[in-house]
């Protein structure tokens, strides 16, 4: 009853919206813990899992304090409610409607950093010619060629002048095919100084070097942030795993 008397005290002095109410155990005979569990400014994602807000706290990541409360009584309540069978399918929806969030925006920006790290704007400038220049030539060849069967169909005396034309269309064609390595080259290599210097983490979106040391990139995945999202990846799964089974 103390604690009683100790909210009943704090109700006058700040008011009776200001706090959560409190389970029958403190006291009120009709209540019970669902009401207490319906209260909208409880934290759902705390309650079920873990919430987003904790996860990233004193890291750059950080996203600030969860404006819900973070009780833990109320994760005995719900803990107590499931295993007298009763369920909160608001709950775990809206826990697993935080986690989609959070996992969607976070694989949006791994696709954008591995795109980033296929090209510099200055390799795509140099393929971009490089392709430009293959194109000229194979329009070239093209009609060179036709040329050529045109002339050997309509003046077969005009040898020299096939001949000629010939050894210019051979040498069009060695010259696309030193571009085509060229060009196969640049990819290459391209791809592997990419490869060398940088990689996408696919848990957290965070760029590594693959010149890191094994010691720095072991901290890297102990780190609070990669930690963080590889439980959220983790909780998404299993909650999504139940919805299926639950739809089966």
């Amino acid at each position: 009853m103390a604690h009683y008397e100790q909210r009943k005290l704090l109700e006058q002095l700040m008011g009776s919206d200001s706090l959560i109410r409190l389970p029958k155990d403190y006291g009120e005979e009709n209540e019970d813990s669902s009401v207490v569990l319906n209260d909208p400014r409880v934290c759902r994602s705390f309650v079920v899992g873990t919430c987003p807000y904790t996860l990233f706290s004193g890291t750059k990541g950080d996203i600030g304090t969860c404006p819900k409360l973070h009780m833990e009584r109320h994760r005995i309540l719900y803990e107590s409610l499931r295993k007298e069978g009763t369920t909160l399918p608001d709950y775990e929806r809206q826990y697993l409607s935080e986690l989609r969030r959070y996992i969607d925006d976070c694989d949006y920006r791994i696709k954008v950093a591995l795109a980033r790290l296929e090209h510099t704007p200055e390799e795509r400038a140099q393929l971009s010619d490089v392709t430009r220049s293959l194109d000229d030539l194979s329009t070239k060849i093209g009609i060179m060629t036709q040329e050529i069967e045109q002339l050997a169909q309509t003046s077969p005396e005009e040898t020299t002048k096939l001949v000629i034309e010939s050894r210019k269309l051979q040498e069009t064609c060695d010259e696309r095919d030193r571009l085509g390595k060229q060009y196969a080259e640049m990819l290459d290599n391209l791809g592997q100084a990419a490869q060398q210097k940088l990689q996408v983490c696919e848990v957290c979106a965070a760029y590594l070097s693959r010149l890191d040391s094994d010691r720095r990139l072991a901290d890297h995945f102990v780190g609070k942030i990669h930690l963080g999202y590889l439980l959220m990846r983790t909780e998404l799964e299993r909650l999504q795993g139940v919805q299926r089974q639950n739809n089966k």
